[in-house]
């Protein structure tokens, strides 16, 4: 790709190239015979930036690539002292002596490369890899993503059998302790085999706005963003957002096919004629008993919508006859136990699939006025976060209070009795999943989403992760790439993410 915006000004060298939303903007620092900056893509509070390095060099210029290799070698054999697993013991420096802050440290060679696995700090939740790490005069020095204390410097030197740990807020002191070396890394809650894994996986950019799948339609990804409904199309290149038509900011679009699109709007499951892309005109509505629908769901003619029953102790499933746009019938309601709050569903063929806090609901929907439970799969850690079906196969993202979550494999061929046939330990909380070929994306909370190989489900396997702003939570496959919703402290946005490497 070329392009002519290019500027240069006070020897920084900066061009943008793309269109929106995948704009990117490239800054680069001259000095010498190298360049130094970083590429941005996204704007404001949804911005992802990435450190980019550059040098001169021909095509053919293997004698230069080998230096820089043996170059890294040489750093790294340089930082030998500091490799391995250590116990980080922290106090905060502006206050009082307190109990200790502990984390977790491995200091790892990868191919000639220093990397940096950190557990959380008291030693639980997800790991974070740091794969920029500077060697100093005194050690080594990285950028940490500090979750609650914010971008944090951690600055290492030796000290004795020991190290000495110094950790900046900006320029502002914030933590200062000693590291003891520990034998293994899983001692500091590290688990090696992932820190030194290839993420396979690369971030293509940032949608923000508030922006949601809405639904994934054979080649054509549906994306709300406020009151616009814009299209994707799977065979475009640059991944264009092509607006689409606009409904009313109180409308939370259901699905939209052909001139007809279909909304929860209030307490009603609303129809809309969209042919005025600007200004669509109600067809028809059903209010549904009880609060307004938090999730809603089209199969074919039918609408699957649920919510509270008013009295907020019990969930229903709504199911809505849309067949006629303009004359919606509610044809059932079906109530779920007490208590149990429903986080997603999915239809296959004449089954319903509800996961909630008691666990997956397996749904008979053939008789679509009087739904019939066939099955109840509790899951391991009892809340069904999220759910996909392909085939009998149910993929179900699982987790309990504490942190321990899993993707769970359960064969539904037999919904009377659904079987567990694999399953996988995530890290962060898994709160989606959603499924292609031989691959499970499992969006994994704080840790990011998780790439599994799905293909033997006795043996699912990692092959791929992606760190994101904030926490994970909703995850579509849209062919090589993964739309994931994310958001923390109100924050809201899709990362797009392209898997680099397959299932072999």
């Amino acid at each position: 790709m070329t392009t002519s915006l290019v500027n240069l000004e006070e020897d920084i060298l900066s061009f943008q190239y793309g269109v929106k939303p995948f704009d990117a903007r490239v800054e680069l620092t001259v000095a010498g015979e190298s360049m130094s900056g970083s590429v941005v893509t996204g704007e404001g509070e949804t911005r992802h930036r990435r450190s980019i390095s550059a040098h001169r060099a021909t095509l053919t210029d293997e004698d230069s690539a080998l230096k820089q290799n043996a170059e890294s070698k040489r750093a790294v054999e340089q930082a030998r002292e500091f490799m391995g697993a250590w116990e980080l013991s922290l106090r905060r420096i502006s206050a009082e002596p307190d109990d200790p802050i502990s984390m977790g440290m491995v200091v790892a060679d990868l191919d000639g490369k220093l990397i940096v696995g950190h557990s959380r700090f008291s030693m639980k939740g997800p790991q974070k890899r740091v794969d920029d790490v500077q060697i100093t005069n005194d050690g080594l020095r990285w950028a940490l993503d500090g979750d609650v204390f914010g971008p944090l410097n951690v600055n290492l030197a030796a000290d004795g059998d020991a190290l000495r740990v110094n950790i900046n807020s900006g320029q502002q002191p914030l933590l200062t302790g000693t590291a003891i070396h520990k034998p293994n890394a899983s001692d500091v809650a590290v688990d090696r085999a992932q820190l030194i894994q290839n993420p396979g996986t690369e971030v293509v950019g940032v949608i923000g706005e508030q922006a949601r799948v809405v639904e994934v339609d054979g080649d054509v990804l549906v994306i709300r963003q406020g009151e616009v409904v814009s299209r994707i199309l799977k065979g475009d290149p640059l991944l264009l957002l092509f607006e689409w038509f606009r409904l009313p900011q109180k409308s939370h679009l259901i699905s939209a096919k052909s001139n007809i699109a279909w909304s929860v709007t209030g307490s009603k499951i609303q129809s809309w004629d969209i042919r005025n892309s600007q200004h669509p005109s109600a067809l028809g509505n059903c209010d549904v008993p009880g609060n307004p629908p938090k999730l809603a769901h089209r199969a074919g003619d039918l609408v699957f919508a649920t919510n509270w029953n008013g009295r907020a102790d019990t969930q229903q499933v709504q199911v809505v006859d849309v067949s006629d746009p303009g004359n919606p019938i509610l044809v059932a309601s079906h109530s779920t136990p007490k208590g149990a709050t429903n986080y997603d569903l999915t239809v296959s063929g004449s089954t319903l699939y509800l996961a909630n806090a008691y666990g997956l609901r397996i749904t008979d929907v053939t008789n679509q006025r009087a739904p019939v439970l066939r099955g109840i799969f509790e899951g391991r850690g009892r809340w069904v976060r999220g759910v996909d079906v392909v085939g009998s196969t149910a993929y179900i993202a699982t987790s309990m209070h504490g942190g321990a979550s899993w993707l769970q494999v359960v064969d539904v061929s037999d919904p009377t009795a659904p079987v567990q046939t694999g399953i996988y330990r995530s890290t962060g909380g898994s709160q989606d999943v959603s499924v292609s070929g031989d691959l499970a994306v499992v969006a994994d909370r704080a840790a990011g989403i998780v790439v599994l190989d799905v293909s033997d489900p006795q043996n699912v396997r990692r092959v791929g992760y992606s760190r994101t702003i904030g926490h994970a939570k909703k995850v579509d496959i849209f062919g090589e790439l993964a739309f994931v919703a994310d958001g923390v402290f109100g924050l809201k946005a899709l990362h797009v993410i392209r898997y680099t490497e397959q299932v072999e």
